[in-house]
């Protein structure tokens, strides 16, 4: 009997059987697909904290040699345009998925555990209400394998989840669809004051714009927009996506020849929480969890809870499993609703472009924005509440009426992220003997609700 049993060997997968492999456990993965092949529905973006994760596992430096280090990330809404820039040591990467992927394959083998490509999970194995295998099959021969624990690592659509009737909670489904393609890098790139050979996620008008550099010389540029205008761009996706891009000053000289690969999209997305743990069985990655792409942290999450998991099965029993999936949900809470209101089609208005320009002409603002991206804090610590209605109030004397309304709907939500945190955090710590540590919020002011346009606002991307 395996101890482990993991469908899908891609980031959160291998990441996982190093960890247990490496620990003298006995690990099988499977992957339905060829390996290494790439995965569309990703902006390769690798946080400085999932930089150092990939430290811990030493294959920070591999990962760096062929996906060379991204050295700042440009954020805002309109003319309010800022950047992060990284230190030297402590920067982001963004790697092409069939690359990562390959890598993490490979030292997972190396670690000891078996990686099988091909092969697709068909249905799990029980006893009562406990999972004790799976069949697999593989070039139409299907296969019984015993493990002690299966654990779901097969993204959004997991197959483990449908067959251990997953709970989704906390759902919703994103209001945007988007579309992107890769482009040459041109020489200037890392010279260019608008680029700087950085990365970009910033909102123009109802558009979201991103360029992420990743390796084999190629950037990733897109846009995400509003759902209802679909229809605009039904068999003319590759046209309007240069439309798009050619309208706007940092892409337009980026995408003026033809893009290197065919146009890929995302246009039906949900993002949510799933039961991530019961008798036998564990999800990881986005298969327990897919939050909007946005910020672009499903990677370092991904690397974050497999090393988490990783150390609940080694410890062994259904309650250390408990304890993981509550422990990620109080851990993930705050970025997951920080997510959602990134994406939101309401995230580009008067409220929002003055904390971006307040954000970018402020070098401590700009220092708490990198240590949310590097977990130290919550994102909703960048700004504190105090600051916002000081500005807010400050603007409507100058006649800006407009950040009024968005300065309420805030504290609306702000209210609902609250009192979600907080049942997060009570699960957790009713799961586990010691307290995980919540995540940063002001609870002394009503406007830390507010938070939620820190949310937008302090956008790592």
């Amino acid at each position: 009997m395996l101890d482990t049993l993991i469908v899908g060997a891609r980031c959160a997968g291998s990441t996982l059987a190093i960890h247990l492999a490496r620990a003298g456990k006995s690990v099988l993965a499977i992957d339905a697909n060829n390996l290494p092949s790439d995965q569309p529905l990703s902006t390769h973006w690798i946080s400085p904290h999932g930089m150092a994760l990939l430290d811990e596992l030493g294959l920070g430096d591999k990962v760096r040699r062929f996906a060379p280090p991204v050295p700042s990330m440009m954020y805002g809404a309109d003319e309010e345009i800022g950047r992060v820039v990284y230190p030297a040591g402590g920067r982001c990467s963004c790697p092409r998925r069939m690359d990562l992927d390959a890598l993490l394959a490979d030292e997972a083998r190396a670690a000891g555990a078996e990686i099988r490509p091909r092969t697709k999970l068909v249905e799990l194995l029980r006893d009562g209400e406990r999972v004790t295998g799976a069949v697999v099959e593989h070039a139409g021969t299907r296969e019984e394998i015993r493990a002690r624990i299966v654990v779901g690592a097969d993204g959004q659509h997991s197959t483990t989840a449908q067959l251990v009737s997953a709970e989704e909670y906390h759902g919703y489904d994103c209001p945007r669809a988007m579309y992107w393609a890769y482009w040459p890098r041109p020489t200037w790139f890392d010279d260019d004051p608008r680029h700087l050979g950085g990365a970009m996620n910033c909102s123009f008008g109802d558009d979201v714009v991103f360029i992420f550099p990743t390796n084999r010389d190629l950037l990733l540029i897109g846009v995400a927009f509003p759902r209802t205008q679909l229809p605009e761009w039904k068999g003319r996706a590759l046209q309007k996506l240069q439309e798009t891009l050619q309208r706007n000053p940092y892409t337009a000289p980026l995408t003026a020849g033809e893009p290197k690969s065919k146009v890929l999209g995302a246009l039906n997305l949900r993002f949510f929480f799933r039961q991530a743990a019961g008798p036998g069985w564990a999800l990881v990655g986005d298969a327990g969890l897919f939050m909007d792409p946005s910020p672009g942290f499903g990677i370092t999450d991904a690397l974050r809870d497999a090393r988490s998991l990783g150390r609940a099965i080694i410890e062994g029993g259904d309650q250390a499993l408990v304890r993981y999936w509550r422990q990620r949900d109080a851990t993930s809470i705050d970025l997951f609703e920080y997510s959602r209101s990134r994406g939101a089609l309401t995230n580009n208005n008067p409220l929002s472009r003055m904390l971006f320009g307040k954000l970018a002409a402020d070098p401590t603002l700009q220092a708490r924005l990198l240590s949310a991206q590097n977990r130290q804090c919550s994102p909703f610590a960048v700004f504190n509440p105090s600051d916002i209605k000081k500005w807010a109030d400050e603007a409507v004397e100058r006649g800006e009426v407009g950040v009024i309304q968005p300065l309420i709907e805030m504290s609306r939500r702000g209210e609902e992220i609250r009192s979600e945190m907080a049942l997060r955090q009570r699960l957790a710590e009713q799961a586990n003997a010691t307290p995980v540590r919540a995540p940063e919020f002001d609870q002394s002011n009503l406007l830390a609700s507010s938070a939620d346009h820190a949310l937008g606002v302090s956008e790592p991307v």
